[in-house]
């Protein structure tokens, strides 16, 4: 099979005649269609964000394929069978013509996605759905700050909120007015966007909930946000930090007093390194709560590109210049 490889530098290579994994036996093997690009990939290809212990090497979370072989746990467990179209969220492996997963974590592809679309849903829906539901426990009618509204998490968590907990104000951070108007036009409600090259994000938001802030802050950025978010969140409100692009040390240092003064919760979540019984909980929420959504029109994949495999640099390239709205894929 075909798998891509990185060398020491980080420079992308493909690897052909690789071994085809063997599942073990709670695992099923899967011809892979497409896989997702995440930004996570450009961290592990850099030396900065290694696989969890026992995972594979290659890189990519996230896949969508079709069920070649089931080991013998899978095959008396699962209501899965060869030939069957699924996507899933995985520890490593996605860049490559065969993957084996875990049984427990394998999403049936909805009804009216594509196979290749499908592998933009796993991880931006899982970390969305997890991040909202379970780390801040989102309530309906509740506000919330989104910031990087174009990424793939980001357009995940604002469909998710319209859909589960509308009702209250959804605010998103983004780069340029072009973004916000693409994510406006794929929510398909009131979103309020917030160029953050332009003003101030804080300010606007203190304005625009007369000086109340958000219930919810998802936030991907770190440290540069740090004193903005605590200006925007509501008391008794929750920041769930997802990542840390603009860095991990305040220049202030951390401000507790108004973490006190608000009682706010700060939550710290991360998904790839989970254990396989909280990605099984969350596939079964995510088969039972979002899948009858794909299905139903009311939540789609949001898919900027789809390059051949071949061409994985330009896909890394095009992430790395934060050019891209919604999902990056890689197709086999």
């Amino acid at each position: 099979m075909i798998q891509i490889v990185y060398d020491d530098s980080g420079a992308l290579s493909a690897q052909r005649n690789a071994e085809i994994p063997h599942p073990k036996s709670n695992e099923i093997l899967i011809k892979t269609v497409a896989c997702g690009v995440n930004r996570l990939d450009l961290l592990q290809k850099a030396g900065r964000y290694p696989p969890p212990p026992g995972e594979s090497p290659i890189l990519g979370v996230e896949v969508s394929g079709i069920v070649e072989k089931l080991g013998e746990e899978a095959q008396s467990k699962c209501n899965l069978k060869k030939g069957d179209a699924v996507c899933a969220l995985v520890g490593g492996g996605g860049y490559a013509g065969y993957c084996a997963i875990p049984w427990q974590t394998a999403i049936p592809v909805p009804q009216g996605v594509s196979i290749v679309d499908a592998a933009g849903i796993p991880e931006v829906f899982m970390t969305a759905y997890s991040a909202l539901y379970w780390s801040s426990s989102m309530r309906q009618g509740e506000s919330i700050l989104i910031h990087a509204g174009a990424s793939g998490v980001g357009l995940a968590a604002t469909q998710l909120v319209k859909a589960l907990s509308g009702g209250g104000k959804t605010f998103i951070t983004s780069s340029s007015e072009a973004k916000i108007s693409f994510c406006s036009k794929i929510v398909g409600g009131e979103l309020h966007g917030i160029n953050y090259k332009e003003k101030d994000f804080a300010e606007e938001i203190v304005s625009a909930t007369g000086g109340k802030g958000v219930d919810v802050i998802i936030d991907f950025v770190g440290a540069s946000y740090w004193e903005k978010n605590l200006k925007s969140i509501a008391v008794d409100g929750r920041i769930v930090l997802l990542g840390l692009l603009g860095g991990s040390v305040t220049e202030s240092g951390l401000n507790l007093g108004m973490i006190l003064r608000k009682r706010v919760a700060v939550v710290g979540s991360t998904l790839r390194a989970r254990s396989l019984e909280y990605k099984r909980r969350l596939t079964e929420e995510i088969v039972t709560k979002a899948v009858p959504l794909f299905e139903k029109g009311l939540l789609k994949p949001v898919i900027d590109s789809v390059y051949p495999l071949e061409d994985v640099q330009a896909a890394h390239d095009r992430m790395q210049k934060n050019l891209n709205s919604g999902k990056i894929l890689l197709k086999f």
